[in-house]
C-alpha cells in the first residue's frame, strides 16, 4: 500500500499477485480432487507467465523510457516492480512445496511421474520406441557456440532443455558444447504414458522422455556424457502499431505480431540445479540485465500442462461432471426470437447452456423476419460456431456487420483468420479504431416485427462458456435496442457525438452516471435513509472509483462487492471503509460476470454489463452496461450477488498483504456455504419445476 494517497490504496498489479496466490491456496487444499488441486497449479503458472509478458514487461518499459516520464511515475514502478519480485520469489518457493506433496499424493493414488534414471529396461525401450514414432525429427538441437546462432531468430517462447555435452570426461566447464533442445509439447503435450503395470499408472514428462533419448539426437557425434537442464525464456507481448497511413489495419496488427516474437525478455526460469556458467551464458544470451527476473526451481517448468494431466482411466479425481442446463426438448423448436419479443430473457454460463444463444444466432440465420444481424467478437472459439450462424446468415441474404477487435491479446492472429473468412462469406467486417479497444458484448437483430438485443458480460465464445460464469441479456426494450444500435454507429464513426438514453457507454457516457448513481447512494445515507451499492465485477483499481467507493462508506452507505481479480480497495480502516464487505471467490468455474446494483432510494436500479472499473476499461475502451428491468430476472440478479457475498467455502479476503481463506475462520466440522453450487442448484430445480 502506498503512502502518498490520501486513502488507501492497493498497486494494482500487487494486489494480481494476491489474487494468483488465492488459485495457488487452492492447490494446498487437501478437500478437492487431486487433479482439480494440480490444475490449479496450471492456472498458477499460466496466469504468472501472462502476468511477466503484459504488466512486468510495462513496468519495466516505463523505468527505462527515454521518453518524458516523471521521476515519481518511475519511482512508483520501481516500488511496485520490487514488491512483485519479493511475492514471486516467495510465491514460487510455495509452488514447488506444493508440487512435490501433490506428487506425493499421485502416487498414493496408483499414478507415478517417473524420470528417466526410474526406467526398468522395459519401459525404456517403450520410451525410445515412442522417441523414434513420434518425436524424432520434431525437435533439432541448435548448439549456441555456433557463429550463425541467434536467440532473436532461433528462440521461440517455448520450453527448452539446455544440454551440456562432453567429448572428453576430462574436459573443463569452458570447453563444453552446449545446445538447446525445444520441448516440442505443441505437437505432443506434456505427458507420455507408459504401459500400467501391476495395476499402477506411470507418466513422464516430455522433458525426461528427451533426456532418456539424448544420444539419439545428436546422433553422428560421439559424445560421452550429456546432461540437461529445463529453461524457459518469457517475452514481452506489447507491440507497437504501425503509424504508416498506407498500411491496413491487418497488415499493421499482422507485423506486429510476429513483432512480438522478438519482443525483449523479461524473465527466465530454469532448473537450480545448472551449472552457474550456463545460466550466465543462456542469460548473457538473452541480454538479462539486473532488473530481470530469474527464477530457479526444480526440475520441471511451464507447468500450465499441468492442466492437461491424465488421469489414466482413474475415477474420483476430479470434479463430479456438471454439464451445463440446456433447452428442453419440448421448447428446442419454439421460436427464441418470439420469447424474446415477448419478454426479456437472462441467460447464465456455464450453469446454463451457451446453446441458449446459439440456437438465436441460428434462427436469425434463417428466418425470414430477420433483416439484419450486427455483432461485436473480441474473442472466438477455434471452431466458432458463432461465426458459422453469422455466415450462413449473410448466404441466406441477411445484412449482417462484424466488429471484429484485432487487438485481443494473443488473439490477434486468429481474429485475423476468422475476419478474412467472413469477408469472404459476404459478411460486412468493421474493424475498431487501433487506439479504443471495443471490449463490448453485443448483439443487434432487425426483424419485420421488431429488434432484438443481446448484451453480455463475457466473450461470445462457446469454449469459454463452459468455464466463466456470465450472463447475457436478451431483450426487445425499444430504447435499449435503439442504443445498441447507436453503438454499433458508434464503433464505425467513433468520433461521432452520439447520446445513449438507456445504455451506459464507455468511453464517452459511463463514468459521469456511475459517479452520479454513487453520489445519490451518498445523500440517502447522509439523510438517514438506507443506501446501498452492492456489485460483482472482476477488478477495482481505477484510483477516482476507489475514493469514491471510500466516500460512499463513509457516509453510511453499505458496500459490499464479490471481487473476484484486482482489488485495490482496503476495508476496514477507519475513516474511510470502515464495514466495507469484499469477497473474493476462486472456485471450479471463474467468476465473471459483472453485476451491479445501487440502492435508488427503494427502488433499487440493476445493470449488467462488459466493464470493470479500471482507467482504461472507463476512458479508453468500447464498454456497454445495460439496465436489467424485469423483476424476475433482477430477483435472480439479486440472488446471484447475495449467494457470491455469503459464500464461505471458497471466499477469501486479503488484509496487510496476506491473503486468507473465510473457512479458517469457522470451526472444524462447520456446514460452509459454496455459491456456484447453491446457484447451480437454484437452476436445476427451476428448470424441474418449469419441466
Amino acid at each position: 500500500m502506498r503512502s502518498s494517497r490520501r486513502f488507501p490504496y492497493i498497486e494494482r498489479d500487487e494486489s494480481w499477485m494476491y489474487f494468483n496466490k488465492r488459485i495457488l491456496l487452492e492447490a494446498r487444499r487437501q478437500d478437492l480432487p487431486l487433479l482439480e488441486r494440480f490444475n490449479y497449479l496450471g492456472i498458477y503458472s499460466n496466469n504468472l507467465d501472462e502476468f511477466f509478458r503484459v504488466r512486468v514487461a510495462s513496468l519495466r518499459r516505463l523505468i527505462d523510457s527515454t521518453i518524458e516520464v516523471s521521476e515519481d511515475e518511475r519511482k512508483k514502478a520501481r516500488d511496485v516492480l520490487r514488491t512483485i519480485l519479493r511475492l514471486n520469489q516467495e510465491y514460487s518457493q510455495l509452488f514447488e512445496q506444493t508440487f512435490e506433496s501433490l506428487l506425493h499424493s499421485l502416487a498414493e493414488a496408483h499414478i507415478h511421474i517417473i524420470n528417466e534414471r526410474e526406467l526398468s529396461e522395459e519401459q525404456l525401450r517403450e520410451v525410445r520406441t515412442f522417441f523414434m514414432e513420434k518425436i524424432n525429427g520434431t525437435t533439432t538441437p541448435i548448439f549456441i557456440n555456433s557463429p550463425t546462432f541467434s536467440p532473436e531468430r532461433h528462440l521461440k517462447e517455448a520450453l527448452y532443455l539446455a544440454v551440456i555435452l562432453w567429448q572428453d570426461e576430462q574436459e573443463t566447464e569452458e570447453m563444453h558444447d552446449v545446445a538447446l533442445l525445444e520441448v516440442p509439447t505443441r505437437d505432443l503435450g506434456r505427458f507420455f504414458r507408459l504401459k500400467d503395470k501391476e495395476g499402477e499408472s506411470y507418466l513422464m514428462f516430455l522433458d525426461d522422455v528427451l533426456r532418456a533419448c539424448l544420444p539419439y539426437c545428436f546422433v553422428g557425434d560421439q559424445y560421452v556424457r550429456y546432461e540437461a537442464y529445463t529453461f524457459k525464456f518469457t517475452k514481452d507481448a506489447e507491440f507497437e502499431i504501425d503509424q504508416d497511413l498506407r498500411t491496413s489495419v491487418i497488415e499493421k496488427v499482422s507485423r506486429g505480431v510476429k513483432r512480438r516474437k522478438r519482443g525483449e525478455t523479461v524473465r527466465v526460469v530454469y532448473d537450480e540445479a545448472i551449472p552457474p556458467v550456463v545460466l550466465k551464458r543462456l542469460s548473457d544470451m538473452a541480454e538479462l540485465n539486473y532488473r530481470d527476473t530469474r527464477v530457479g526451481g526444480g526440475r520441471y517448468h511451464n507447468m500450465r500442462d499441468l492442466m492437461t494431466l491424465p488421469d489414466c482411466g482413474r475415477k474420483g479425481l476430479r470434479f463430479p461432471p456438471r454439464e451445463p442446463l440446456g433447452i428442453e426438448d419440448r421448447r428446442y423448436t419454439q421460436s427464441v426470437i418470439n420469447e424474446i419479443l415477448e419478454r426479456d430473457r437472462c441467460v447464465h454460463f456455464p450453469y446454463q447452456s451457451f446453446d441458449h444463444f446459439l440456437r438465436l444466432l441460428q434462427e436469425a440465420a434463417i428466418s425470414s423476419e430477420v433483416t439484419e444481424i450486427r455483432i461485436s467478437l473480441y474473442r472466438v472459439a477455434q471452431s466458432s460456431k458463432v461465426i458459422r450462424a453469422l455466415m450462413a446468415a449473410a448466404q441466406n441474404g441477411k445484412r449482417v456487420t462484424a466488429v471484429i477487435e484485432l487487438l485481443a491479446r494473443f488473439d490477434e492472429q486468429s481474429n485475423i483468420s476468422w475476419s478474412k473468412k467472413m469477408q469472404d462469406s459476404g459478411i460486412n467486417v468493421v474493424f475498431g479504431h487501433e487506439k479504443l479497444k471495443i471490449h463490448s458484448k453485443l448483439v443487434y437483430i432487425s426483424t419485420r416485427r421488431g429488434d432484438i438485443a443481446c448484451i453480455g458480460s463475457g466473450n461470445l465464445h462457446e469454449g469459454t462458456a463452459k468455464l466463466y460464469t456470465d450472463l447475457m441479456l436478451m431483450t426487445a426494450r425499444k430504447g435499449i435496442t435503439r442504443d445498441v444500435l447507436h453503438v454499433f454507429d458508434f464503433i464505425e464513426r467513433p468520433f461521432l457525438n452520439v447520446r445513449f438514453k438507456e445504455l451506459l457507454v464507455a468511453p464517452n457516457d459511463m463514468r459521469q452516471p456511475l459517479y452520479n448513481m454513487i453520489n445519490r447512494e451518498i445523500r440517502l445515507a447522509r439523510s438517514g435513509q438506507e443506501a446501498f451499492i452492492r456489485m460483482k465485477i472482476n477488478h477495482i483499481v481505477d484510483e477516482k472509483m476507489v475514493h469514491k467507493l471510500y466516500e460512499a462508506c463513509n457516509a453510511g452507505v453499505r458496500v459490499e462487492l464479490c471481487l473476484r481479480g484486482n482489488c485495490s480497495l482496503v476495508p476496514g480502516v477507519a475513516g474511510f471503509s470502515e464495514g466495507m464487505y469484499i469477497n473474493s471467490i476462486i472456485s471450479r468455474y471463474l467468476e465473471h460476470s459483472r453485476i451491479y446494483i445501487f440502492g435508488n432510494g427503494g427502488q433499487p436500479r440493476y445493470f449488467i454489463g462488459s466493464t470493470d472499473w479500471m482507467t482504461r476499461n472507463l476512458d479508453r475502451r468500447i464498454e456497454v452496461m445495460t439496465p436489467v428491468y424485469d423483476p424476475d430476472i433482477q430477483r435472480e440478479l439479486d440472488f446471484i450477488v447475495s449467494a457470491g457475498l455469503s459464500d464461505t467455502e471458497q471466499g477469501y479476503y486479503t488484509q496487510d498483504g496476506e491473503v486468507y481463506a473465510y473457512r479458517d475462520s469457522y470451526p472444524s466440522g462447520t456446514k460452509l456455504f459454496n455459491s456456484q453450487d447453491i446457484i447451480y442448484n437454484y437452476y436445476l430445480s427451476k428448470k424441474e419445476s418449469n419441466g
